[in-house]
């Protein structure tokens, strides 16, 4: 642990020195008396953090006043800071880099607005390393000399992520590291630059999918780099391999990844270009991408959307389609005997695929790219932040932990999403200064965005918190328990062999709040949240409304950790044996639902179902057994220091008079429920919204006034007749 001691505050006083010029771009100088009072050596490596995070070595000046430091403009511009802000500097270990990564980020352009210190300056990018090398007089772009001449100039000094470094106006910043904080550049770290516009795809490139890229690389590399070995086993090498997932898994970059690696010659096939109008094209078509492939010594033949050429024959109607469906299937037979030639194919909807080609021989092979776990998520936040100017307080590992059921596009839209808030928020009085984005700029993109997968279903909640509901307090920590408590004790519902309850049903008389803790429970929690509408999953078609129950519960488990929550279920799953007139299709739904929770039940799916009814009685009675809807939560009407809570919480920025108690409320309204007290509390606020208005109709002037106590008093009264019309009659 660090000493907090080596911990201090001090203000930037950026080219302060007169001998700044001879300072190296990474030195940070310190009074002595500073070094010494702290304990601190010369030479130290120290990280200063503002905006973000930067990193130099310590040297001693007497004109740097105590309580500062001075550096140069290069590490000003690393870590975001102006002449006279705030700097936190503390001591770093260091470790010998054995390789780090660089990236080109622009030629520095001095600009004529003398900001402060008058040495401001910004950059301007180049788009490839070549015109930079040509700048430079490097010979054709030469990228090995290149590296060579970085090296030079940054051995024997410290960076972190995000340090830049200055090559005759080239600001080079780092993107990549082997190790974790402050790295030593040594004659043996290997430096590489990495064009952003110029990279080659790579393995490190595909984030997230360790599993199942290292199950394709075995499946597709072995055959083309050592097809001795499987004549020496006496087998037939692979052929085919399906790989499907939803849309944005990744499917694709893989397919590019792996051909890209295996130096192969990669043939695209997009397979809505397969199908032409006039007869006998399409089949044509199909066989001269096999020829064409068959001509390369090795190659990779990739068909995306397979599904749109090779549709189920049984069901599909056009006899183009079923054509080239038995092309395609004589074709792959062929491959075996066409070289080395390896066919993969992608889909989102495998189950359209026609059943011939998934058979082994020719897709020898499928592979389900699912959503990648939280390590898999920050993996692919790597990858696509690595070129973006983070600031310190971007903490990736905690939007890793709030993004679940994202794939790999959705975390890059959210990348560029989160950049793109960052240039918005810039100011035009500050349009020279470095851009840094930070971990609002993410929070802000992720308030906004929707999921790939869900975007089909995607509902606003409105936003209620635990706080915007008065009592119910008992019912409040069970759900809390339940839903929040294995996502943050995880490991602890593991070690104990529990698991998140499968259903959980809110009952209760109406207005007693089940919606409104259904709200809360998809405002607070921080999982993928599916309001499912029962009138909307009914539909006069056969098989209609069953298919809209399991396409709920299929885009659930897709982005898991989720919650279903549906409102008045009783609609949607009523006592079977009782539908008449309707074809049964009240039963065929309950049947529906009842094996798509068991399906989940185990709590591996990592889906929740949240229901409320208000009547119970009404829910088919399969569904209330155990292992089903595991916790069933009664809403009881709000007692004496619940109804206080409740008026409490809607009387909280309303301008009250003195004579108003909501004690004394609390008692006078004995049989309300929530919705009742909510009720009343909003006709209080109109009539002393109304009676200002009369006294002062005047919309210019600007009116003080107050709820009192006749207004609260004409409104309960007012409910109460509603509630009680005999009783206040007589």
């Amino acid at each position: 642990m660090m000493n907090p001691s080596n911990l201090l505050i001090f203000k930037s006083l950026s080219g302060h020195s007169p001998d700044k010029t001879k300072r190296k771009n990474d030195d940070v100088a310190l009074n002595p008396a500073d070094l010494t009072a702290k304990s601190w050596k010369v030479g130290d490596a120290v990280i200063l953090t503002a905006v973000a995070h930067a990193t130099g070595s310590l040297v001693a000046d007497d004109s740097v006043p105590s309580g500062s430091i001075s550096f140069g403009p290069l590490l000003q511009a690393s870590c975001g800071v102006q002449e006279g802000e705030v700097v936190e500097l503390k001591l770093a270990e260091v470790t010998s880099a054995k390789r780090i990564v660089f990236t080109i980020a622009g030629r520095v352009q001095p600009t004529g607005n003398n900001r402060r210190n008058g040495n401001h300056s910004i950059l301007k990018p180049l788009s490839r390393i070549s015109e930079i090398a040509n700048q430079l007089g490097i010979n054709n772009g030469d990228k090995t000399e290149f590296s060579h001449l970085i090296k030079s100039l940054a051995i024997n000094r410290v960076f972190v992520v995000g340090s830049l470094l200055d090559y005759e106006g080239t600001r080079l910043r780092v993107i990549e590291t082997d190790s974790e904080g402050v790295v030593l550049i040594t004659q043996d770290t290997k430096v590489d630059i990495i064009d952003r516009m110029e990279r080659r795809a790579s393995y490190q490139d595909v984030g997230g999918l360790s599993n199942e890229l290292a199950r394709i690389r075995e499946m597709v590399e072995l055959p083309l780099k050592n097809p001795e070995l499987f004549e020496q086993l006496g087998v037939d090498a692979p052929r085919g391999l399906l790989l499907y997932g939803p849309p944005g898994c990744g499917k694709t970059l893989i397919a590019r990844t792996v051909a890209q690696q295996t130096d192969a010659f990669f043939l695209l096939v997009n397979a809505p270009e397969i199908i032409q109008k006039h007869y006998g094209e399409s089949e044509e078509m199909l066989r001269n991408v096999f020829e064409e492939a068959q001509e390369h010594e090795t190659a990779i033949l990739f068909i995306d959307e397979i599904d749109t050429i090779a549709p189920n024959r049984e069901t599909v109607l056009g006899e183009v389609e079923k054509r080239v469906v038995g092309q395609l299937l004589a074709l792959m037979d062929g491959v075996s005997s066409r070289g080395k030639i390896v066919v993969m194919a992608a889909t989102n909807l495998p189950n359209n695929v026609d059943p011939a080609l998934r058979r082994p021989g020719r897709f020898d092979r499928e592979i389900a790219i699912t959503p990648p776990n939280k390590a898999g998520r920050l993996e692919i936040l790597k990858i696509h932040s690595r070129f973006m100017p983070l600031a310190a307080n971007a903490d990736l590992e905690r939007i890793a932990a709030i993004t679940h059921g994202f794939f790999g596009a959705d975390l890059a839209a959210l990348c560029r999403e989160a950049g793109m808030i960052c240039v918005r928020d810039r100011s035009i009085t500050e349009a020279d200064a470095s851009l840094f984005v930070r971990m609002e700029h993410f929070q802000e993109a992720l308030a906004n965005f929707h999921l790939s997968s869900m975007r089909e279903m995607a509902t606003d909640v409105p936003e209620t918190h635990w706080e915007d509901i008065g009592g119910l307090t008992e019912q409040k920590r069970l759900l809390k328990q339940s839903i929040e408590w294995p996502l943050i004790y995880g490991d602890r519902f593991h070690q104990a062999g529990a698991h998140i309850p499968s259903g959980i049903l809110l009952t209760g008389d109406s207005g007693t709040g089940k919606t409104l803790l259904g709200q809360a429970v998809g405002t607070t929690t921080e999982v993928n949240f599916i309001v499912a509408r029962g009138p909307e999953l009914l539909s006069k078609w056969v098989g209609e409304s069953e298919r809209g129950i399991r396409e709920v519960f299929r885009r659930a488990r897709q982005s898991a950790p989720s919650i279903i929550f549906f409102d008045e279920i009783d609609t949607i799953v009523p006592t079977r044996g009782q539908s008449t007139g309707d074809g049964q299709i009240s039963d065929r739904m309950v049947g529906q639902f009842l094996l798509e929770f068991d399906a989940i039940s185990n709590g591996e799916a990592g889906v929740v179902v949240l229901a409320a009814t208000n009547r119970p009685d009404l829910i088919d009675p399969a569904l209330l057994r155990p292992g089903r809807f595991d916790l069933v939560l009664d809403l009881p009407a709000p007692d004496r220091e619940s109804r206080l809570s409740i008026l409490q919480v809607h009387c909280q920025q309303v301008p009250l008079g003195t004579d108003v108690d909501l004690p004394t409320l609390a008692d006078a309204s004995e049989g309300l429920n929530g919705a009742h007290l909510a009720a009343m509390c909003q006709q209080a606020k109109m009539h002393a919204i109304a009676d200002s208005v009369e006294a002062q109709p005047n919309t210019q002037a600007k009116v003080q006034f107050q709820v009192k106590g006749v207004h609260f008093e004409k409104a309960l009264s007012n409910i109460m007749k509603k509630i009680y019309p005999v009783h206040q009659a007589t």
